[in-house]
């Protein structure tokens, strides 16, 4: 039986494509970097405006390393540009598994947003808008909260985290970090350290302290810099 062959660089996207994406199948590392090659191609035919050739280049690049977040929100930029809702809003979902920073979880709900703002759910649209800027303000979900209120012709109101949080769950929007990809990367950590790697132990145990800010996880953090 052939093996997928897989452009995998960190110990972290071990973890994450081993528990999500392998199934029943036998995979092998490239030795070839295609990553970097399709993804940079991919962004020359986004700057031209080539949104359907650049979304074969990020699909490319995301058969090779299907957790790479990277690749996952080229696709998305490129499947609103080509106004594929549905697409768009597979590859959010799917995105979820692999926000390893606030910064993507941010985006995450960004995209979200737009989805549901494409659905005329204008309370559910907004709702994550805002709830992105929690994790990471940005222009782009001040943006579109501004091309929101144009559209349904009213300022939106402004909610507290609570009241997000609840029209979120309302809507089945998980509202933290997944738990699952937290002890991924966690036990990507131990791993990493226990093979003398410090380097990718600190970056796994600094992606779980950006999404969780928790002491002990902090405390380790802080052992390993010093």
């Amino acid at each position: 039986m052939s093996k997928v062959k897989v452009c995998l660089r960190h110990i972290s996207e071990l973890f994450l494509y081993e528990y999500y994406c392998l199934g029943d199948d036998e995979y092998e590392i490239s030795g070839d970097d295609t990553l970097t090659e399709h993804k940079s191609r991919a962004k020359e035919l986004l700057a031209a405006a080539d949104y359907a050739n650049s979304q074969q280049e990020w699909i490319s690049a995301n058969l090779d390393n299907p957790v790479d977040m990277e690749s996952i929100l080229g696709i998305i930029l490129c499947c609103k540009q080509l106004g594929d809702v549905d697409g768009e809003y597979k590859y959010t979902t799917e995105s979820y598994n692999y926000c390893c920073t606030r910064a993507e979880l941010a985006a995450y709900y960004r995209n979200l947003g737009w989805y549901y703002l494409e659905k005329y759910k204008p309370e559910v649209a907004s709702a994550c808008y805002m709830y992105s800027n929690y994790f990471e303000e940005s222009q782009q979900a001040a943006a579109e909260l501004e091309f929101l209120e144009k559209a349904i012709g009213k300022k939106v109101t402004k909610k507290d985290l609570k009241q997000i949080q609840k029209i979120l769950d309302d809507n089945d929007i998980p509202t933290q970090a997944n738990p699952v990809t937290l002890a991924l990367l966690y036990r990507a950590a131990q791993e990493a350290s226990e093979a003398g790697d410090s380097q990718q132990a600190l970056d796994c145990y600094r992606m779980v302290f950006d999404l969780t800010a928790d002491e002990e996880i902090g405390r380790i953090i802080s052992e390993m810099e010093s």
